[in-house]
């Protein structure tokens, strides 16, 4: 069923595995560096030795940069030329996990006590906490507390990390904003993954998934697999469906949309699997425990994308239907859509008399069985085209229209559609008589279609029930959506009346329509659109929120206008919508260059120039971590600038400062041993029981 390659044979235990190119490929291995070889002839270009071995590392999503923690040191070198260009001190913290951001501007670590930090890559020493789990683990061999960080993941903006305990922490990156903890048990968290923005997969030791909808509160479903301690959740190239990986030989298919395992030992290898890395959706590369990376090729796209390219229909039909992950994806649906260009091309053959082609042009799917019946179907219809033209042209309706139920495939001509709008018009006159009482009329105009069963409930609705039926259509003339509704819902038969299928897709439009206007700020002609749908039951709810999504907008807007950049901010935190229209995606933007202007800022010291840049926004309480953040490492880097000239008086006052504004934390303590190291002089700092100094971990 599949194609398996060894690949490589590595010198030992497997730590990471990267896609660079669509021809090379990195690892890195616990004692003998990093490889990049080239994936076509699994020949190596490039070894890189660490000294000492590392067993936690990263490699960059722009692929340019490798990450790897080396003794006290987090240490970033440049891939192409395998220089060392960052280096930042971990003091004493335990890093477990590290990972580049999506920008690869930063390093995210996860330490063993449950704390998850925010390095620069030009930064000497971590720029932020972004957040400490709660440490209720006892470590008896080490007798500490520990509730170690497990696993990470990045979608756009987001960013979700876990817990030893369970625990899911989910926020926005940049701002620190939108932050949501999960705790749904307390297996421990193994591997994370984002599906799209509000959906997170996370899956842990006791070998269940667990899919959160991150949009609507306690909104999750799990999945039991036969994998224990998942260590991998792989979106395969048909979205709806994952692959995951632990410690075993084979890997699962789950069917996510439906919820459930499509394939439970989908493959099996001779040893256990250690990583798995996705390349151009063809092919998997998979690091095993005994040190080898093998190329697995999956039997759905590459080859379906082949037998496609050469015509092979009838194989990549039955490909299809064997594997299940193929169907709904890009290249089904290319298929599909094939086959349908030539069913279409090969029904105007027909209609062109041209037998001959259209049996050519179908020649490629005669033998496909999913398709036989469908074809087979088409050519029966056509031997009656003849007659079915006739009776058309004799306005034979009735007639003509028994063939064409009988034979599907000539609703399709032209003939057909013709009748139809016939049909059409005739319903329209004869409503119009209805509407004026001329009920004997309007028999005489329909009484040739008295007899054609799609035509019949609707004919009769209108001559037997023409109070019910008036009664709608001049409900729709004067867009009286309440008596619309009620009407419809007492007789489903009404739904099918021309006016009411106009009117239905005329709303859908103009939601459309509402939504667009909303997100380009043109409010007023979005809240004009939506006084024309008040009154609509089944759409009430999206009406109400269309209405509140105007409201919060002209709020953002009136904000912007008066230079009101503080509320501008507060007003996006509350409504999250708003970073999506126009207005809110420009004030992100602002918002993301501020911050990194005071990185740079606060990277040499320069506390002053960070509070002058935030301004009125060092309050904002969405934003205020961020801010605070900011200014803590000013202040960290500050008093060590002073430090080291000597200055020893300002670094003093300096610590007091920050102790006033952000109490004693970890960071301080840190800084004020230096300190006291340096200067020989102990830091009047006490704790009486008139003056407590509260300890912020």
């Amino acid at each position: 069923m599949f194609k398996i390659y060894e690949c490589q044979n590595a010198k030992s235990n497997i730590i990471e595995l990267k896609v660079l190119s669509d021809s090379l490929v990195a690892y890195c291995t616990e004692s003998h560096g990093v490889e990049i070889f080239d994936f076509n002839s699994c020949k190596i270009k490039k070894t890189y030795c660490l000294n000492p071995p590392t067993n936690i590392c990263s490699f960059s999503p722009n692929l340019k940069l490798f990450a790897f923690i080396n003794n006290q040191l987090l240490c970033v070198s440049d891939i192409e030329s395998n220089e060392l260009i960052y280096t930042a001190e971990v003091h004493d913290e335990e890093i477990v996990i590290i990972s580049f951001d999506l920008s690869s501007s930063y390093i995210i670590a996860g330490t063993k006590q449950g704390k998850v930090l925010q390095y620069k890559i030009n930064s000497s020493s971590h720029l932020f906490k972004l957040y400490t789990f709660a440490c209720d683990r006892f470590d008896s061999k080490n007798n500490n507390i520990e509730n170690f960080i497990t696993a990470f993941a990045f979608y756009e903006k987001k960013f979700a990390c876990s817990s030893y305990d369970g625990a899911i922490f989910v926020m926005d990156l940049l701002t620190k904003t939108n932050k949501n903890l999960i705790s749904s048990n307390k297996a421990r968290i193994t591997a994370l993954c984002f599906l799209d923005e509000n959906t997170l997969l996370s899956a842990n030791d006791n070998g269940k998934v667990d899919i959160f909808s991150l949009n609507r509160e306690n909104s999750f479903r799990s999945i039991a697999t036969p994998i224990l301690d998942i260590k991998q959740i792989i979106i395969m190239p048909n979205p709806n469906y994952i692959m995951i990986s632990g410690n075993s030989n084979v890997t699962t298919i789950i069917d996510i949309k439906n919820f459930k395992i499509a394939h439970s030992k989908y493959i099996k290898f001779h040893a256990e699997i250690n990583k798995i890395a996705l390349l151009n959706n063809n092919s998997l590369l998979v690091a095993l425990r005994n040190n080898k990376i093998l190329h697995v090729e999956l039997p759905g796209i590459t080859t379906l994308k082949s037998l496609i390219l050469h015509n092979s229909f009838e194989k990549a039909f039955e490909l299809i239907e064997k594997e299940p992950m193929l169907q709904g994806s890009q290249e089904h649906k290319k298929l599909e859509e094939m086959f349908q260009n030539s069913y279409e091309d090969a029904l105007k053959a027909l209609i062109d008399q041209k037998n001959i082609l259209a049996i050519q042009i179908l020649d490629a799917y005669k033998d496909i069985k999913c398709k036989q019946a469908i074809i087979r179907d088409l050519y029966h219809a056509f031997k009656y085209y003849p007659r079915f033209q006739e009776l058309f042209l004799e306005k034979k309706y009735t007639l003509a229209y028994v063939i064409s139920f009988k034979f599907e495939p000539l609703k399709k001509t032209p003939e057909y559609k013709k009748m139809e709008d016939i049909f059409k018009l005739v319903f329209l006159n004869a409503q119009r008589h209805v509407m004026q009482n001329n009920l004997s009329r309007a028999k005489d105009l329909l009484s040739e279609y008295s007899t054609v069963a799609t035509k019949k409930p609707l004919i009769k609705l209108l001559l037997t029930q023409n109070r019910e039926f008036v009664d709608l259509l001049k409900a729709i003339q004067r867009r009286d959506f309440q008596t619309v509704y009620r009407l419809v819902d007492k007789n489903e038969l009404l739904k099918q009346i021309p006016n009411y299928v106009t009117l239905n897709t005329q709303i859908q439009e103009s939601l459309q329509e509402i939504e667009a206007e909303i997100k380009i700020g043109k409010i007023s002609k979005a809240e004009a659109l939506l006084l024309t749908l008040e009154g609509i039951g089944h759409i009430s709810e999206k009406v109400e929120d269309l209405h509140k999504k105007c409201q919060s907008v002209l709020l953002l807007k009136k904000a912007y206008e008066e230079s009101d950049f503080k509320s501008c901010y507060e007003i996006l935190d509350m409504h999250d919508y708003l970073k999506s229209v126009e207005l809110g995606l420009l004030l992100e933007k602002h918002w993301f260059k501020l911050v990194l202007k005071c990185e740079e800022f606060a990277l040499v010291g320069n506390i002053e120039d960070i509070q002058k840049t935030v301004g009125e926004f060092i309050d904002l309480r969405e934003r205020s971590d961020k801010i605070r953040d900011l200014l803590r490492v000013g202040f960290h880097v500050r008093i060590g600038i002073l430090a080291d000239k000597k200055d020893l008086k300002s670094a003093e006052t300096a610590i007091y400062v920050y102790i006033d504004e952000f109490g004693v934390d970890k960071e301080i303590e840190k800084i004020m041993k230096k300190f006291e190291k340096i200067s020989s002089h102990k830091l009047a700092l006490t704790q009486t029981n008139d003056e407590v100094i509260v300890k912020h971990r």
